[in-house]
């Protein structure tokens, strides 16, 4: 049961705690929020006619409406999803020809029907309503965006789209960090070269990336599984594929099925492939799809989450628990052990100075936020891109090619960069505010994430860094 000060709008619930330190922001946040909260209740009394009234109306059935949008929203948005549901209705959204404001307006509607639903003192149906319309919210912001009106900034931004706002920091931090590589990285010259050069020698041979990845699935599995009661059938295939601005991507087909796609085209370094395994597959994505299908969607019967935009606080708990998923699955011990007597063999890869490499896949860790300064200078600071490419070929230690391939999902997906590495921080922080946990504990904890399923306000305010507790 969630404690009752969770129960709130969370975006009433933070703009409190943020109102000394935010004022500018948080009028912004005003007049948009009760924009929107207009437009929502001119769009029921709109479609009045075309849905129940409210003493009829249940959730149960504003969740079916909310898919079948959300479907013909896709209409309008290119960005991916994930959708289980009847295949009829996503044949039948994609004939639709409304309007993206029509659609935007029809999703406000949904809004106003949620909060003109009788009041609830169950804990589970009161987070169901907040984190559905939280999710609203997402869409209506993002298609505000698609259509050319972006937020004030980037801070507004990604409370809007994700219900997080992620810490910022300067050039002398990044600086900091890279002076430290400067020190581990053998040889002369500028630090990008000599990293890219030491980086080489644990460059899975593509021939090979199917053998390596698909090993460290298995080892990745094997432990899940352990853990974590999995519907039988559940299985992860994998397809190498190439020219994707990617390195893996998991596309869950329902059924507990999945497919990994993985990118021979960009250099996959031996330290990627239990981080893959992981993230992608066991106990990461395809575990989290599975599950919020089986428990969520067919066992408690809320069908909202037989869609799933790229948008929403949902996205924070996706990435950010793939991203932690390995260290559930492994200790640091159990992972270099298994790299240096099992993956390096099979990649042909030379592992002496395996020790020192990870020293520095640890720096280069706190180093990912670089890519969410870029974002943040580039979407709303005037940051020319040739300019966010030397960012990150300085800061974020990207190639001249990774780092416009990195600008390019920027432009596509904007600021869900900070879903990967503050949706981590925010998910390890919740499982490791209970020290002393034994390993079944942790995954209890993990799984818990996925089956209930928690919003990032729900493990922020349970986190015990004050910090993180301000920042969202």
């Amino acid at each position: 049961t969630l404690n009752s000060s969770l129960e709130e709008n969370p975006m009433r619930y933070s703009a409190r705690l943020r109102l000394l330190n935010n004022t500018p922001r948080l009028i912004r946040r005003h007049l948009h929020t009760t924009l929107f909260a207009l437009l929502c209740s001119l769009a029921a009394q709109i479609s009045s006619a075309a849905s129940v009234t409210a003493g009829q109306d249940t959730m149960d059935g504003i969740a079916n409406d909310f898919v079948k949008a959300g479907l013909r929203f896709q209409n309008h948005d290119p960005l991916p999803y994930v959708y289980i549901g009847p295949p009829a209705w996503r044949t039948e959204a994609r004939a639709d020809t409304t309007t993206l404001d029509a659609q935007l307006e029809y999703l406000a509607g949904l809004s106003a029907r949620i909060t003109a639903l009788p009041d609830t003192t169950d804990p589970l149906e009161a987070r169901r309503r907040r984190d559905l319309l939280a999710r609203l919210q997402a869409l209506v912001t993002r298609g505000e965006i698609i259509a050319g009106t972006v937020p004030a900034s980037f801070d507004e931004e990604t409370q809007l789209l994700f219900g997080v706002v992620a810490p910022e920091y300067d050039e002398a931090h990044f600086r900091q960090l890279t002076a430290e590589l400067d020190n581990i990285i053998p040889g002369d010259g500028p630090l990008g070269a000599r990293i890219s050069a030491f980086r080489k020698q644990f460059v899975i041979p593509p021939e090979k990336l199917e053998l390596v990845i698909g090993r460290a699935m298995q080892e990745c599995r094997e432990k899940t599984l352990a853990h974590v009661d999995l519907p039988p059938n559940e299985s992860v295939t994998l397809n190498i594929t190439d020219d994707m601005p990617w390195v893996g991507f998991t596309e869950f087909r329902g059924n507990s099925q999945s497919t990994v796609h993985l990118n021979s085209s960009v250099p996959v370094h031996i330290e990627r492939a239990i981080e893959l395994g992981c993230h992608e597959g066991y106990p990461g994505h395809h575990v989290h799809a599975s599950l919020i299908e089986q428990s969520v969607v067919k066992e408690r019967g809320w069908n909202e989450y037989s869609y799933i935009a790229l948008v929403g606080p949902s996205a924070v708990i996706a990435e950010g628990a793939a991203s932690y998923a390995m260290e559930v699955a492994f200790s640091r011990e159990e992972r270099v052990q298994f790299e240096r007597d099992v993956l390096l063999p099979l990649a042909n890869i030379d592992g002496t100075e395996l020790d020192t490499y990870y020293h520095f896949v640890d720096l280069i860790g706190e180093l990912n936020y670089a890519r969410n300064e870029a974002a943040r200078q580039y979407l709303y600071g005037g940051l020319p891109r040739d300019d966010a490419m030397r960012w990150l070929m300085e800061f974020g230690l990207e190639t001249e090619g990774t780092a416009a391939t990195r600008l390019n999902v920027i432009d596509a997906q904007r600021s869900y960069v900070i879903t990967y590495n503050y949706g981590r921080k925010i998910v390890a922080n919740y499982i490791e505010s209970k020290p002393g946990q034994s390993a079944d504990a942790v995954w209890q904890s993990f799984i818990e994430i996925f089956t209930s399923p928690l919003s990032p306000i729900c493990l922020l305010y349970t986190s015990p860094s004050p910090r993180d507790r301000q920042k969202s």
